[in-house]
């Protein structure tokens, strides 16, 4: 590889120093922001030859075909063969030409040459020479991998006889569309046209393809180099008075070259010829941060579905767990409502011989109060619990579906990291939900909630065999609280008229105050206990997602944040570009 070019002079003036290290600033921000945005590594590299070209000297590349004339078009310009010539490809090295106070080579690589001379023409920058675009090696990448990145300016040659051929075209694209290099093209062998018409049918098609192709054409020059070159040759003094210099066409293009080159001239280029590519960089990665804000919002919208489905299964099984307490409820106020009318037409003097016999007053009180409470209470409780695990079930099912098909989701931008740890929590997450569906015991899982629900409420401070045995031992031990004084008394016979209507309202007012307490503690007992398995079978398919949820939410920020900064680089690229040309001047048409 080539010498560590000489830097700029360190007498730059204040301001194009402070516009320096502006640029140097956009450089590193630019940098962080495309390791966020996933630039590729070349893409890194490259910016880091922008970074380090800031501090070189002016560099001014010339590629172009081999057979454009090329090499002859820069001894024109030296006014003296300095680059071997011929009719097959003589270049087959990149050849960086500087200032020298003696001429001399260095060999710097197997395929970069690097030579001195006491050319006035290179004081204040370097000149590269390619090998043609036609004929470049392997090897040769050496060529776009290191020096056209660096180029504050190129000089594209092509020729009358092969005008913008396929392999120029290709080169071109690179140049501009991927760099946005200054670009100047040099038409050659303008003498070999059969006339002015054809030249300028030429210079037309060159001009036509080079806007298609970048949406404006640069400035372009017709050229004989080699009318040029002899006139130079054999006219050192007065080129301009040899029969051949009108002929070249070469005073114009010389003159923009060497006005180009002025101090001012090399600092505008040297200054803005970055911008242009931290502007190509940045809607590479602004394309990335568009593309990613793009799938995030997708799956923002999927995950907001999702939260849409959590919802509702909530609801549904708040229903259920509803229409269950409820359900349970009615059948207790209808017991109540048994219990208080068998009490009122129990307690008399007419039923003194049932109130006596405790196990006829039992056996009475459960075929006209109790019935099938017990067998109801406990099918509408399974009832419940089967809802909850058909909902549940369902929300699984739906939920796994829905991962599925954003796993299936096309990745849009390769060796994103957002992309990978997404989709290493939708496998996982996928994995988890399948399981769930291939193991889940419906019938099992009803058992453990009956089983749940029994064991949270208790008669004397011993859990009972069942909700519905339950109610039945309470409002049995009140019936026998409120008759016992009546079944263990001789008083009755004496004052039954006067005891029993008395404890008649007693034992329908205790009945029915234990049986409204009873009702409130099962429902309370059974809205938290179907509401927790309600609330964990939800809960368990939510846990899955909220990974992904936070890592959406997580990047959903950072790219607005990455995608503001982007927009601030570019305003930034602007008004430096701005104040170059206000200080400067812009090369026009470069």
């Amino acid at each position: 590889m080539p010498s560590a070019p000489a830097p700029l002079p360190a007498s730059l003036p204040p301001e194009a120093d402070a516009l320096l290290q502006r640029e140097r600033a956009l450089l590193t921000d630019l940098g962080a922001l495309l390791d966020r945005a996933g630039a590729s590594g070349d893409e890194q590299r490259r910016l880091a030859d922008l970074a380090s070209g800031l501090g070189e000297l002016f560099l001014f590349v010339v590629a172009g075909e081999f057979n454009a004339g090329k090499s002859t078009l820069v001894n024109a310009l030296f006014g003296k063969r300095v680059m071997e010539e011929g009719p097959v490809p003589t270049t087959d090295k990149i050849t960086v030409l500087r200032h020298g106070d003696t001429e001399e080579t260095h060999r710097r690589s197997e395929f970069v040459t690097e030579r001195r001379l006491p050319a006035p023409f290179l004081q204040h920058l370097a000149l590269v020479d390619t090998p043609g675009t036609n004929s470049i090696i392997k090897e040769h990448q050496a060529l776009t991998e290191d020096f056209v990145p660096r180029a504050d300016l190129v000089l594209f040659v092509t020729s009358v006889e092969r005008p913008l051929s396929e392999s120029e075209r290709q080169f071109l694209e690179y140049v501009r569309e991927t760099w946005g290099r200054r670009l100047v093209v040099a038409v050659n062998k303008s003498d070999l046209a059969s006339g002015e018409e054809a030249l300028q049918q030429v210079l037309a098609h060159v001009r036509d393809g080079l806007t298609a192709m970048m949406g404006q054409a640069p400035i372009t020059f017709p050229v004989a180099a080699r009318k040029a070159l002899e006139a130079k040759l054999e006219s050192p003094e007065a080129p301009q008075t040899h029969p051949s210099w009108d002929e070249s066409r070469f005073g114009a293009f010389e003159r923009f070259i060497r006005e180009t080159l002025t101090a001012d001239a090399r600092l505008s280029l040297k200054l803005s010829a970055p911008l242009d590519a931290t502007r190509a960089l940045l809607s590479r990665a602004r394309q990335r941060l568009d593309e990613r804000h793009a799938h995030l919002e997708e799956d923002a919208a999927a995950l907001g579905a999702l939260q849409e489905r959590f919802a509702q299964a909530e609801s549904t099984m708040a229903e259920v767990v509803g229409g269950s307490v409820s359900e349970v409820d009615r059948q207790l106020l209808e017991m109540e409502k048994r219990g208080a009318r068998f009490l009122d037409d129990t307690i008399r003097v007419s039923k003194i011989g049932l109130l006596r016999d405790r196990a006829a007053f039992q056996d009475e009180f459960n075929r006209q109060v109790v019935r099938d409470a017990e067998k109801g209470i406990e099918a509408r409780i399974g009832e419940s619990a089967d809802g909850l695990l058909r909902h549940a079930h369902d929300l699984w099912r739906d939920v796994y579906n829905r991962l599925s098909a954003l796993r299936q989701r096309n990745e849009t931008t390769a060796g994103d990291s957002f992309i990978h740890d997404r989709d290493a929590i939708l496998r996982d997450a996928v994995r988890e939900t399948r399981r769930a569906l291939d193991t889940i015991d419906l019938d099992e899982e009803a058992r453990r909630i009956l089983e749940n629900a029994r064991s949270a409420l208790t008669v004397g401070g011993m859990t009972a065999a069942g909700i519905g045995a339950i109610g039945v031992a309470l409002i049995f031990a009140t019936v026998l609280d409120v008759t016992g004084g009546i079944l263990a008394t001789g008083a009755i016979a004496t004052l039954g008229f006067v005891v029993l209507p008395m404890q008649r309202r007693r034992a329908v007012k205790d009945f029915t105050d234990r049986v409204s307490a009873l009702r409130e503690e099962i429902g309370r007992v059974l809205r938290t206990e179907l509401g927790q398995e309600a609330d964990k079978a939800v809960g368990r398919v939510r846990a899955l997602v909220e990974p992904l949820d936070t890592l959406v939410a997580e990047q959903r920020e950072a790219a607005r944040t990455d995608r503001a900064e982007a927009d601030r680089l570019e305003a930034e690229a602007d008004a430096i570009g701005a104040e170059v040309a206000r200080r400067y001047g812009a090369a026009e048409g470069v």
